[in-house]
């Protein structure tokens, strides 16, 4: 590799980076290469702070505090170790190196002990070689640049508003949204002029490229993008509308979808047109790839187009990563929810029917800004300060009905989730997963919600860490609806999925 491994340490202010002073004191040199971040505590370093670290070049990151039960804020440096445990088994997940994430405990004393632990990293991601995540994010960006709305329109028709949905990478759920809408939905079919709706009415696209520029007032775009078919549609309505909206969780975040980029997508291939116990397909067409006697890897994704059919078809090809809406056009307004309730979409449908979408910052999230938590009917059951000693699985428990789903042990992104489902999965007796997505201002928000479930962990070292280890599936549990927005990498080469 060129040049040193890069490593972001994180240092308390208190032990760690009173050690490293001492190391230059006593002239023992640490790697030139060591980024030293001082931290008031080992306890205040945020997942988001390693996640954002690595895309920004780092090769390694290390976080350093003072010993268990010498912290100076009591137990910071036991939340930092419940965070490592569950951050490293995610990102695990998605194929990074353990050795790329380390914690140390060091005295302020502890010099020595410091700078070998910086050199033993050293020479761990020297023969790792280079990480590069932004080098491996750019190769797998699609597209180069975001699609804007075009810098003049006409003035608008004069005639009802004229609003479009379109259905990309999801379930289908939002679409039945707008049905669940009742008398609301019989109301908005006389209030406005449908003029898309593949799911209810025949349109072809030829319709709506013949549409001038501006022609839709509101364009419903639901799902993530996947495909290079849908990343062409998304394009084509942010040219035809004057307002994009993303519309539901896998528009908005990318959904359950996003977590394929914890697959390449050769995994992700295989698994549906070769590897899969009931598929049997001698041909392997698929898409993105032609069977071919001389292919030397047959079945594997080729960045090529297909080759049309007879009559000028070919299967869309699936884009290097999954993308939420606002990573391939411009969106103005954000309905979250899997799916949005009926109540969020009937005032945001209202608002963007009045002309507010003008008066709304960009990519705003019409649904209140507040924690789920706030209007949860369980709230005046969870404690003050609550510590976990024992988590529980839904597979095997049955929660209590009136109790905090925290409080029964129970893992419940309500803390951080923004409110709007009610009545949701809490009123059925169903701890929060997420769905309407984090509160404003939140970078990442599965590393917000796997911060804080760290931080419930009660315990001495030992007890965290085997708590840590009951959660299964930390990327899928905390980055449920997120992934695919979140500060987390692609796929790497090497570990399991």
């Amino acid at each position: 590799m060129t040049g040193e491994p890069r490593i972001v340490a994180f240092l308390c202010r208190w032990c760690a980076s009173a050690a490293a002073d001492q190391a230059g004191r006593s002239r023992l040199p640490l790697p030139h290469s060591l980024l030293t971040v001082e931290v008031p505590c080992s306890g205040r370093v945020e997942p988001a702070f390693v996640l954002q670290a690595f895309r920004e070049g780092a090769d390694g990151v290390l976080i350093a505090g003072c010993h268990p039960g010498d912290c100076h804020y009591v137990d910071g440096n036991l939340r930092a170790h419940a965070r490592h445990a569950l951050l490293l088994r995610a990102l695990e997940q998605a194929g990074l190196e353990p050795e790329r994430l380390q914690l140390l405990w060091a005295g302020a004393s502890e010099a020595e002990r410091l700078v070998a632990a910086a050199r033993r990293m050293t020479e761990a991601l020297r023969r790792l070689g280079p990480l590069d995540l932004p080098r491996r994010a750019l190769a797998a960006s699609a597209p180069a640049e975001v699609e804007r709305a075009p810098a003049s329109l006409p003035p608008r028709a004069p005639g009802k508003p004229r609003i479009a949905f379109y259905w990309n990478a999801s379930c289908g759920g939002c679409e039945e949204a707008v049905v669940d809408l009742g008398e609301g939905f019989a109301d908005l079919a006389e209030r406005v002029e449908i003029v898309l709706w593949p799911v209810a009415m025949d349109w072809k696209r030829a319709d709506v490229e013949a549409m001038p520029d501006g022609h839709i007032d509101v364009a419903f775009l639901n799902g993530a993008i996947r495909l290079d078919e849908q990343e062409d549609w998304a394009r084509l309505l942010r040219r035809k509308a004057r307002t994009v909206v993303a519309f539901g969780a896998c528009a908005h975040l990318g959904g359950v979808v996003g977590l394929g980029n914890l697959s390449t997508p050769d995994q992700l291939l295989d698994a549906a047109y070769r590897d899969a116990p009931t598929v049997s397909n001698p041909s392997d067409p698929g898409p993105g790839r032609v069977a071919s006697s001389a292919d030397p890897a047959p079945g594997r994704a080729s960045s090529a187009v297909p080759a049309a059919g007879e009559h000028g078809l070919h299967l869309p090809v699936l884009l290097p990563r999954t993308l939420p809406l606002d990573g391939a056009v411009v969106v103005d307004a954000v309905i979250p929810g899997c799916p949005p309730s009926t109540a969020v979409l009937s005032a945001a449908l209202d608002l963007l029917l009045s002309g507010g979408a003008g008066r709304l910052p960009p990519g705003a999230v019409l649904a209140p800004n507040a924690s789920l938590c706030d209007t949860c009917p369980r709230r005046d059951s969870k404690p003050e300060r609550l510590e976990l000693e024992a988590l529980r699985r839904l597979d095997t428990t049955q929660p209590d009905e009136a109790t905090c789903f925290l409080a029964q042990g129970l893992v419940c992104l309500g803390p951080g989730t923004r409110q709007g489902c009610q009545p949701g999965c809490v009123e059925v007796n169903m701890p929060c997963r997420g769905c309407f997505g984090p509160l404003d201002g939140v970078a990442d928000a599965g590393a917000a919600a796997l911060s804080a479930m760290a931080s419930l962990l009660h315990g001495d070292e030992a007890a965290i860490g085997r708590l840590a280890a009951e959660l299964p599936d930390p990327a899928g549990l905390f980055w449920r609806y997120g992934y695919a927005a979140g500060l987390v990498p692609l796929r790497l080469p090497g570990g399991k999925p």
